[in-house]
């Protein structure tokens, strides 16, 4: 199972972590439902500066959530700015 690593700016820090506190509606229970175990990760001197670890089980499928409407709604609702979006894939040489 790869692991990714997912850099991104967002508006407000402090919003994007409320998404993934441990509740129903979570960011968690999100990626969850396909399988995916995430860590989340701050820049202690900007908290506008984010992460995810995650290990996920299905590339596709996990492209397939964030392309969805769902997936879309979540990063609008977070303050994700897309643009800044950067994703890095374990991979063996």
């Amino acid at each position: 199972m790869p692991t990714i690593i997912v850099f991104h700016e967002v508006e407000d820090g402090e919003i994007w972590a409320k998404a993934w506190r441990k509740s129903a509606g979570s960011r968690h229970e999100m990626f969850g439902k396909i399988g995916i175990k995430c860590r989340t990760f701050r820049d202690p001197n900007d908290h506008n500066s984010t992460g995810v670890m995650a290990e996920v089980p299905d590339i596709k499928k996990f492209e397939e959530l964030l392309a969805s409407d769902e997936g879309q709604k979540a990063m609008a609702e977070d303050g994700v700015k897309v643009k800044s979006l950067r994703m890095l894939v374990e991979f063996t040489p």
